[in-house]
């Protein structure tokens, strides 16, 4: 092999050194009426990369374009004297085979192609190293891939693309492999797509070289003769009788092409895209994904079901075995996503598109996270001709925006917080901006919900490091970092309104929820009214709720949030949720409507013009959490999440009672989600009697395994204050203040059969050194720097004190910073009069620990 390499490598340096082609000499050979197109744009910007100035200033005294390819229109020399676009890689630049002018050029054409209906021919090679641009040129490839895409399957207009020359890797690389593209190589082609200068010299050419390329599968369309060696094949030949030859020239393959006949291995070109409009999308139901997990998703399936809908559930490796999971049918269907984060599943739209095409549904819940307020994945179902059950994406962008939303508020005279009524993106401006509403403040993220996404922040002190974090536990939750300012009401209830609308504008208003008793901005208990928000400012809830609806055409199910300012005495428009809350049955109890049905019934077009709507009785809901409270060494308490292996599980079922759960014997409370386990929810005739059978109830849940919140649950709704119904959001604070919590603690954790955290003095120790270990206290994702552009907290050879942040720890969507005094609570694990030393990192950022982990080693200086 080797010696038949170096005989075809020397015929390939003779045979190539014979004849020196340009971009030109292409033209010349293959076209008439030459238009040439966007020759002002240069290449990248000299002052801004001075490595292209002398490739720049040796093209134009060569008379040659300073770019990496060039573009234009004109006939193809065949007997058809087809129009086509054409690009063509300008070797003779040698600065950039694919730079950023090249990006523009090439898009620029292809909507003119796009809109004279006009077929694209290309002749790509590597030119030289595009890195003098920097990493941005790869960049560019992303962008022209996306209007290839759009140019092939939306105008079905194909694209010729014949790959030349020793080397067409880097950023070209992926134009001439796009997958919609009619691939073809020039005899004699070097192919290694990392670009020569990675690729090992002794490389055999069977991997690399065109003609032994041609029998891969998918490597290409078709070899065709060299244009400008004309005696190549023949020579190879020579060399080995066995190498594959083109049987085509580049004009028989495009006038094959064009004239609509496809080589056999061509890929299926996506033909123009149907057009759905709205109404074409509201049928009956029949088969729909459940894009939601958790307790959403086992309370969907059951809706769905009842429904006699065919129901196809997508979930996480973490989730496959999932109670929800388990509730399946064997007409229901169960697809993996793949991945552990949501980044890596729930959020991935194109793999969850995909499932749903591949299954065949008519319609997409998207359940209360993820994706759910998601505009443009919602625009991305409809394209598909799948009915995603929600509202308009006009509704869903004016409203599911906050920002836009406060000011459609303002437009309706909806009273509004006082805040910054738009979006923050510079820390600098979003600075004076706090000032200007005067601290405290909220940052709060755009697409946030369900406690996520939300911080005070008490003075300028601590402003930007909060900004950040919201930003990114944003992205994390939402996808979307995108955030706002808002003053911060003091004393406060959370008010909520539910509503439903259908496609022929009938809208109802079911109820209010009260939802004041939170903890870091969490919901904990939900109830069907307020006892504190007077009848006059109801009315305005309710009337401000219908007016906001109506204005922005909404359709579905769909919840407004109102503030009421007790010091004030005013409500104020908060925030709109454009899908189903976790809260919703509190409302269903009372109400006597089902909300979720109801959403199948809206998005199969029905009306709800004469639904009748109940003022029925008291219902309250505990959420049930995975997570155990610490008291720290300072006094201060720790809401801790808690994940882990459930090892007993009981809900008892009663008479007005609703359980929502996706915990069960066995199951593993995951890390990488938010640490809500179950919703319970009671139905009663009044508030008390509520209270009261919801207590009852709890105590006799079992729950082992995993620390859970029950009996603060409990706590709370046997509390004076609490029954009383005077309180406001700083109720559940006060609560522990005047609660004894070293026996709240010892509840929690006999009720779960933990015992603590396990971590003491003795399991830090390292025989016959004088260091210390430092432990993962609970299950969750480490990460070591504060955002991924900041640097780590901690690096070896780092000298810190108890209160040093070592790390955060990420357990159900909820970040803890880590220092050594953390660990103190029970007693000195590290000596508070010293400082350390790291001497080891163990752990690497985003990577899973489970409790008892070693993180760091370290050492008192």
């Amino acid at each position: 092999m080797a010696y038949n390499d170096l005989q075809i490598q020397r015929v390939l340096r003779e045979v190539k050194a014979t004849t020196k082609f340009t971009y030109q000499d292409i033209i010349d050979r293959y076209f008439t009426n030459w238009e040439s197109r966007y020759d002002d744009l240069l290449s990248s910007d000299p002052c801004s990369f001075p490595g292209f100035r002398l490739s720049i200033e040796g093209a134009l005294n060569k008379e040659l374009p300073p770019c990496g390819v060039v573009t234009g229109i004109g006939e193809f020399n065949t007997e058809s004297k087809a129009r086509v676009g054409v690009v063509i890689s300008n070797v003779q630049f040698q600065a950039g085979a694919f730079d950023m002018a090249s990006a523009e050029k090439v898009i620029r054409l292809l909507v003119e192609c796009a809109e004279q209906s006009l077929p694209v021919v290309c002749f790509i090679s590597s030119g030289g190293m595009q890195t003098k641009e920097g990493a941005g040129a790869l960049f560019s490839m992303a962008a022209v891939n996306d209007r290839i895409t759009r140019f092939v399957r939306d105008h079905d207009l194909p694209v010729i693309v014949f790959g030349f020359g020793d080397c067409t890797g880097g950023a070209q690389a992926s134009f001439v492999t796009h997958p919609l593209v009619q691939t073809y190589y020039f005899s004699g082609t070097s192919m290694p797509f990392a670009g020569q200068i990675v690729v090992s010299s002794n490389l055999p050419l069977k991997s690399i070289l065109s003609n032994y390329l041609l029998t891969t599968p998918g490597s290409m369309q078709g070899l065709v003769e060299h244009p400008f060696y004309p005696k190549l094949d023949e020579q190879l030949r020579g060399v080995d009788p066995t190498i594959p030859a083109p049987q085509e020239a580049v004009e028989d393959v495009v006038e094959r092409v064009l004239s609509g006949g496809l080589a056999q291995q061509r890929p299926i070109v996506v033909a123009q895209r149907e057009v759905f409009a709205p109404e074409d999308l509201i049928k009956p139901v029949k088969k729909v994904l459940i894009h939601a997990r958790g307790c959403t998703a086992a309370k969907l399936i059951r809706i769905a079901q009842q429904q006699q809908i065919d129901v196809v559930l997508v979930q996480s490796d973490p989730d496959m075995e999932s109670m929800a999971a388990e509730q399946l049918r064997p007409q229901d269907t169960l697809v993996c996503i793949g991945g552990n984060t949501p980044d890596e599943s729930y959020l991935n739209a194109m793999s969850v598109l995909n499932v749903a095409q591949m299954q065949g549904v008519d319609s997409l819940h998207p359940g209360i996270g993820f994706l759910s307020e998601n505009s443009d994945f919602a625009d991305m179902v409809r394209n598909r001709g799948i009915n995603f059950i929600g509202p308009p994406v006009q509704s869903m962008e004016t409203m599911g925006n906050k920002s836009n939303a406060i000011n459609t508020s303002i437009r309706l005279k909806v009273p509004v917080v006082p805040g910054s009524h738009g979006i923050m993106t510079d820390v600098e401006k979003a600075a004076v901006v706090a000032e200007q509403i005067g601290y405290r403040i909220l940052i709060k993220a755009v697409h946030g919900g369900g406690g996520k996404g939300i911080q005070l922040v008490n003075g300028p002190e601590e402003f930007e490091q909060l900004f950040y974090r919201v930003g990114v536990e944003a992205r994390s939750a939402f996808g979307n970092g995108d955030v706002y300012l808002e003053k911060y009401v003091t004393s406060l209830r959370h008010i909520e309104a539910q509503l439903l609308r259908d496609t022929h504008g009938n809208t109802h208003v079911l109820g209010i929820r009260d939802c004041s008793v939170q903890r870091d901005k969490q919901k904990v208990i939900e109830e069907s009214g307020s006892t504190m928000l007077p009848k006059k400012l109801l009315d305005t809830v309710m009337r401000s709720t219908a007016d906001i609806a109506n204005e922005v055409g909404y359709v579905g199910a769909g919840t407004v949030e109102f503030i009421y300012d007790l010091k004030s005495d005013a409500v104020y428009f908060m925030e709109m949720n454009t899908r189903l809350q976790v809260e919703h049955p509190v409302t269903e109890w009372t109400s006597g409507v089902n909300i979720v049905a109801e959403q199948f019934r809206i998005a199969s077009g029905e009306s709800i013009a004469d639904l009748e709507i109940k003022r029925n009785g008291y219902s309250i809901e505990a959420r049930i959490n995975a997570e155990r409270i610490l008291q720290q060494a300072d006094g201060t308490l720790a809401f801790r999440p808690h994940p882990g292996e459930v090892t007993e599980c009981v809900f008892p079922e009663e008479e007005g009672v609703e359980i929502i759960t996706t915990v069960g014997p066995g199951k593993f409370i995951s890390p990488y989600y938010d640490s809500m386990v179950a919703q319970i929810i009671v139905h009663a005739k009044n508030r008390n009697a509520a209270a009261d059978k919801l207590i009852d109830y709890l105590g006799r849940v079992t729950i082992s395994g995993i620390c859970t919140n029950i009996p603060l649950l409990r706590l709370i709704l046997a509390d004076d204050v609490f029954r009383k119904g005077k309180y406001d959001t700083d109720y559940l604070p006060q609560l522990l203040q005047r609660t004894d919590i070293e026996t709240l603690i010892a509840d929690i954790d006999a009720s779960s059969g933990s015992a603590g955290s396990g971590i003491d003095r003795e399991s830090v120790l390292i025989d016959g050194t004088d260091e210390l270990k430092v432990l993962a206290p609970a299950t969750a994702i480490f990460y070591n720097t504060p955002s991924p552009s900041e640097p780590e907290y901690v690096s070896v050879g780092d000298v810190i004190d108890l209160n040093h942040t070592l790390c955060q720890l990420e357990a159900m969507k909820i970040f803890n910073p880590i220092a050594l005094k953390d660990f103190n609570a029970d007693g000195e694990i590290y000596d508070s009069a010293k400082r350390y030393r790291v001497t080891r990192v163990n752990m690497s950022n985003g990577q899973q620990v489970n409790e008892g982990d070693l993180l760091f080693v370290v050492a008192p200086v």
